[in-house]
């Protein structure tokens, strides 16, 4: 209990050196993961390492549920895998342990255009080495680097009809998990009402003209994350 890793302190900066540390991480290894495996390894060795990397984002995330129980500082609440970034994180090793292009073709959509602002922007206190900070990173930057690496490495590139296919899946997402906060009185993704404290989302207008905003932003951020895959597109023909 008096262990570093369980106790909670408040030493995250954003853009201080820890959070400068794991971007860089994050960018070395989404350039060079995918160029080493392309290079150096085999299809067995190549889908190997992406189902090691599904199994460890997924195991953190899990992780992180367990070890609040133990401190006994779990609320159902708010502490359950229920946003899109805990929720993929879980689900990974199930549906993208072979490589699966209609899993994949939204998954990249949802990963790059929200948890990449979560690498940036992230709403974190704890600092190293506490578990919440590892189970953060693991977790927001290991998507980004596991999307990256199975888009290049398998060629798993989506199209404009994916951008498509991944926000109806979002609107499905959105009216679940909108229910769901109704069953148990929760307000997960924030789509019953604001955060209690000051956020972007005051800038978007009251109830539901919010939800409806962050959906057009998303679809703009869908079509900016795109642009690579349709440059590359352009340079293989």
């Amino acid at each position: 209990m008096d262990s570093a890793f369980l106790r909670f302190n408040k030493d995250f900066e954003t853009f201080g050196s820890q959070h400068l540390l794991v971007l860089f991480l994050m960018l070395a290894l989404s350039v060079g993961m995918p160029v080493l495996a392309k290079r150096n390894l085999s299809y067995t060795k190549q889908l190997l390492v992406s189902r090691i990397m599904s199994v460890c984002i997924s195991f953190w995330a899990i992780l992180y549920v367990v070890l609040l129980i133990y401190l006994d500082k779990f609320n159902y609440k708010t502490d359950l895998p229920l946003d899109l970034c805990n929720l993929a994180a879980v689900l990974l090793p199930f549906v993208m342990w072979k490589p699966n292009f209609r899993v994949h073709e939204v998954l990249y959509f949802i990963v790059l255009a929200g948890t990449l602002q979560a690498n940036i922007t992230p709403h974190l206190y704890n600092g190293f080495p506490n578990f919440i900070f590892i189970k953060y990173w693991v977790v927001h930057s290991g998507l980004i680097v596991f999307v990256i690496y199975n888009t290049v490495v398998f060629n798993l590139k989506p199209t404009i009809r994916s951008l498509w296919k991944a926000f109806l899946v979002l609107q499905a997402y959105i009216v679940f998990i909108y229910l769901f906060n109704l069953l148990i009185g929760s307000n997960y993704v924030y789509v019953v009402e604001k955060p209690p404290t000051a956020s972007t989302l005051d800038y978007l207008g009251p109830w539901p003209w919010y939800i409806l905003i962050s959906e057009l932003i998303c679809v703009i951020l869908f079509f900016i994350v795109y642009i690579p895959i349709h440059l590359s597109k352009r340079q293989e023909k």
